[in-house]
């Protein structure tokens, strides 16, 4: 009975996360880590990072799995243009923001950029959850934060994407009473605020 018990626990893990199933999960679950390995084995699993298991017909949402590893890193600048739908470019890299002490790996990942923040209220300012293409949730930040964050960091973008991230925002969504208040914490209000209203004199 317990054994069927720990079994379910691991099957919902695996349903809800749409066909994979990490230690960190069964961990939390508190589960047997030798329920694991059975349940691995019986459903013939494939292991792609350490402690990461999929089924042989998953398609890897790299986002989803990039968060479980690391559940502090909080997806910004073309990544989350892209969650947002803020930019029709696909990202050739994961871009996220951590806090300054966090660590989580020793090997670097090619694929990754990773912007440490040495504050704490800037790290959780405007932190949201949006659905990747394959429906799973992660944590990204809100459009105001990305919009802010493109305006602070306007060099490394190429003026297509920083002018067409902009104006689709003040088309869709334009709730600028939340973005200037994140921009006056971020120490960028004026310049936000003479690039919204060169943009929208644009049109």
């Amino acid at each position: 009975m317990i054994g069927n018990g720990n079994y379910q626990k691991l099957e919902a893990i695996f349903k809800k996360n749409g066909g994979f199933i990490t230690r960190e999960d069964v961990d939390k679950a508190g589960v047997n880590s030798w329920f694991l390995s059975d349940f691995v084995r019986k459903k013939n699993l494939q292991r792609i990072a350490p402690g990461l298991y999929v089924d042989e017909s998953y398609t890897p949402d790299d986002y989803a799995i990039l968060q479980r590893r690391y559940p502090k890193y909080i997806f910004s600048g073309m990544s989350a243009l892209y969650l947002h739908q803020l930019t029709d470019k696909i990202p050739t890299r994961l871009e996220v923001t951590s806090p300054q002490s966090y660590n989580p790996s020793r090997k670097k990942i090619d694929s990754l950029s990773v912007r440490k923040v040495s504050s704490v209220e800037i790290y959780g300012l405007g932190v949201s959850e949006v659905k990747t293409i394959f429906g799973n949730s992660v944590k990204a930040y809100d459009e105001e934060r990305t919009i802010c964050d493109v305006i602070k960091f306007r060099d490394k973008y190429d003026a297509e994407t920083f002018v067409k991230a902009i104006k689709l925002y003040i088309r869709r969504t334009n709730n600028q009473v939340k973005l200037f208040q994140y921009a006056r914490m971020m120490g960028i209000e004026k310049e936000a605020f003479e690039l919204l209203e060169v943009i929208n004199n644009e049109d």
